[in-house]
């Protein structure tokens, strides 16, 4: 059980990784922050996945989310600007995914 956290890059849609976009367009469930993620790369998810805008829930809500989703065989993505293992918040997300026995 995994969630899959993809950096979006510095803004620009084609800017994405190769592996990120692959991501994106495999997911079942696309989570990110409408009001810091480009909606042009959001739009390259597949059609029909449940896109989920993340600005104005709560940490727990987030993680609440993606919990239920990866546990009902669902695969979820976590879209994130720049890299988020640089300047993300993935943190707190990856120590209360842990604690629900899943791994990013």
């Amino acid at each position: 059980m995994k969630v899959y956290i993809i950096g979006a890059g510095p803004g620009d849609p084609d800017l994405i990784t190769v592996k990120g976009l692959r991501l994106l367009q495999e997911a079942d469930v696309v989570l990110y922050t409408d009001s810091l993620v480009n909606d042009e790369l959001i739009a390259r998810a597949k059609p029909e996945a449940e896109v989920l805008l993340s600005a104005g829930m709560s940490l727990e809500e987030m993680v609440g989310i993606m919990a239920d989703r990866v546990r009902a065989g669902k695969m979820v993505a976590r879209v994130h600007t720049g890299d988020p293992s640089m300047f993300g918040a993935i943190m707190e997300q990856a120590a209360l995914l842990k604690r629900e026995g899943i791994g990013i």
